[in-house]
């Protein structure tokens, strides 16, 4: 059963890592001056603004505000929760973490993730065995044969059968106490409703090979199901549960990923069975998306892992509008895209079976295009070339796609290649290109052309994007904030004379957990403060504060000042809003309204007068 960890054995976990070692495994990281430095693996970045410091143990992207201690390094970067990723170090580590034996212990939510990694653990066993060792699996094996996969992939695999039954699941886990409830939350089990209006469970998988996913730590989570026949759907997955999310994972990555990240490439596929038959062919490096388009979320998994991804999708219409797609993703992410090229009508899986693997390795791995390449070849298809007016427009179109590309010696590439296989001028082609660019400079587009090669983090968590000026009463939380993690006795004056009444929400928080910090009799440490933190943007914001320049001691009349801005920042806003009514008032006549709200206007002047 899952528990909540003792706050003593946490703190030997994290004392046990240095986080530049732990960080450094994922970010090549470069030193300058007391902290290191490299390319943010939480957004895409061609400049590093992800900062590590050794001193206080804690990282912090100053591009889209990530931050943390090692801890929660791990979490983000291994897609774990906090309780998994302080078993995961601690193993790492070799310490033990003992057994919660009683309520204060007991963690309701991590007890659950637990019974359900247990049920779909024990079904993965279930659905191995009767495809290996029993009759009902005889015609998975069949088929499985038939597509070469061999014993010992199966194994590798885990792959698995479950019969044609409803009940075949449900039964087995009813055997052994598992309640409904827990195979339906699970995905395994589904519900319907009778004629009589009583619902009831059954097996979601029947008469299908099934496919095993798992998370990084090789966890099963999940399940995809190939049909038998001619059933529909030919693919079933599970559906989304809370150990299993469609767009967060990736298929195979937890086996892959060693051999990804020494070779610094991906080789992306479509399909389960084009992972496992390119396993098999000695690919190492195959993943799969699990059974929909590619995600942003995915895209920034595969680039924290590999510098280059190949996609590796079928030859027909549908594969190559999802490579596009895929491609873009990765390439927004900051990573080098190729494409495989498969010949018509024919997928990974079914080449390899069809020309073996040392074709597979050597005329579609080796022979993977770049990305603009691709994009090209595939562009003929929409224009006659044997027609000059065709031939005129596919030029065209292709010179807009090269002006698109951020690097002034890939177009030059390109358009040299266009020169050459058209028997045109390099410098009419340069001319032109010349010409497009100024025209969508005009239209609009900037550098940044479709927004294709923005480099800027595109999700809403870290408020990227945000260059208003800071307003001074902002500076001076900050500042201050900045002063207090590093001295007691600034916590303890700001307590006194501002408590509670800072400006900002989330500045006025983090004072709060200050003041209970010290309060419990901790020192002065902003790496400690930032561990003691359990809101997450209340523990990213702190690590951005813990980074600013800040001199050993803070002078006197700088923390006056600071709490002068902050004090004064209300009443400044009634100024400026008595400002306007006394405006309204002149306007509309009423000489009375607006000698009095001047009057009121004068006394708060002078208060933040005395208040200087």
């Amino acid at each position: 059963m899952g528990g909540r960890i003792p706050e003593e054995v946490i703190d030997r976990v994290r004392e046990h890592f240095d986080i530049v070692d732990v960080v450094g495994q994922t970010v090549q990281l470069k030193k300058s001056g007391r902290n290191f430095f490299g390319l943010c693996p939480f957004h895409s970045e061609r400049t590093p603004s992800f900062s590590v410091s050794p001193e206080k143990q804690i990282y912090y992207c100053f591009g889209c505000g990530a931050g943390g201690d090692v801890l929660k390094f791990i979490m983000e970067s291994e897609q774990l929760t906090f309780v998994e990723a302080v078993r995961h170090l601690a193993e790492l580590a070799g310490i033990e973490i003992p057994q919660g034996d009683g309520k204060d212990a007991y963690d309701p939510e991590e007890a659950r993730r637990e019974e359900l990694r247990k049920v779909t653990e024990l079904t993965a066993r279930l659905y191995h065995y009767l495809l290996m060792e029993t009759d009902h699996g005889k015609e998975a094996r069949r088929y499985l044969e038939e597509r070469g996969i061999t014993r010992e992939t199966i194994k590798e695999f885990q792959l698995g059968y479950a019969p044609d039954s409803f009940h075949f699941l449900r039964s087995f886990l009813r055997r052994r106490n598992i309640d409904e409830e827990l195979g339906e939350e699970a995905g395994l089990l589904a519900r319907r409703n009778s004629s009589r209006g009583r619902a009831s469970c059954f097996d979601r998988f029947r008469d299908r090979v099934m496919f095993p996913i798992h998370d990084t730590q090789g966890r099963v989570i999940g399940f995809g199901g190939r049909v038998l026949g001619d059933g529909q759907p030919k693919y079933l997955n599970s559906p989304e549960t809370p150990l299993f999310h469609k767009g967060k994972f990736l298929f195979n990555l937890h086996r892959a990923r060693k051999a990804v990240r020494k070779e610094g490439t991906a080789i992306l596929f479509e399909g389960y069975m084009d992972v496992i038959s390119a396993w098999q062919a000695g690919v190492r490096t195959g993943l799969a998306n699990l059974g929909t388009s590619l995600t942003e979320s995915q895209a920034r998994v595969i680039r924290r892992n590999a510098e280059t991804t190949i996609l590796c999708y079928d030859s027909d219409q549908a594969g190559q509008h999802a490579a596009e797609r895929a491609a873009g993703l990765i390439r927004e992410q900051g990573g080098v895209v190729k494409v495989a090229r498969m010949p018509q009508g024919m997928d990974p899986d079914d080449y390899i079976r069809r020309r073996g693997a040392e074709a597979f390795n050597a005329d579609v791995i080796a022979q993977a295009d770049p990305y603009m390449s691709f994009k090209l070849e595939a562009l003929k298809e929409s224009f006659d070339l044997k027609d000059e007016e065709g031939r005129m427009r596919y030029l065209t179109r292709a010179i807009e796609m090269i002006t698109e590309l951020p690097r002034a010696i890939e177009r030059d590439h390109y358009l040299r290649r266009l020169a050459e296989e058209f028997q045109l001028s390099l410098d009419a082609l340069k001319q032109e290109q010349r010409r497009i660019a100024v025209k969508k400079k005009k239209e609009g587009y900037g550098d940044k052309g479709s927004g294709k090669w923005n480099n800027g983090y595109h999700g809403g968590k870290h408020m990227v994007g945000q260059h208003r000026r800071t307003l001074a009463y902002e500076e001076a939380e900050k500042r201050l904030l900045t002063a207090m993690m590093h001295d007691r006795n600034v916590a303890e004056r700001v307590r006194e004379t501002v408590g509670a009444d800072f400006n900002s929400e989330v500045y006025g928080a983090l004072a709060a957990y200050l003041y209970a910090y010290y309060a419990e009799g901790h020192p002065a440490d902003p790496g400690r403060f930032i561990r003691y933190l359990k809101d997450e943007r209340l523990l990213e914001v702190a690590s951005g504060l813990a980074f600013l320049d800040t001199p050993p001691e803070v002078a006197e009349e700088a923390i006056a000042d600071y709490i002068r801005h902050i004090r004064n920042h209300p009443i400044h806003k009634e100024i400026e809003q008595k400002k306007e009514q006394v405006k309204e008032a002149e306007r509309a006549g009423d000489i009375a309204k607006a000698t009095r709200l001047g009057i009121e206007l004068m006394r708060l002047r002078e208060r933040v007068q005395k208040e200087a």
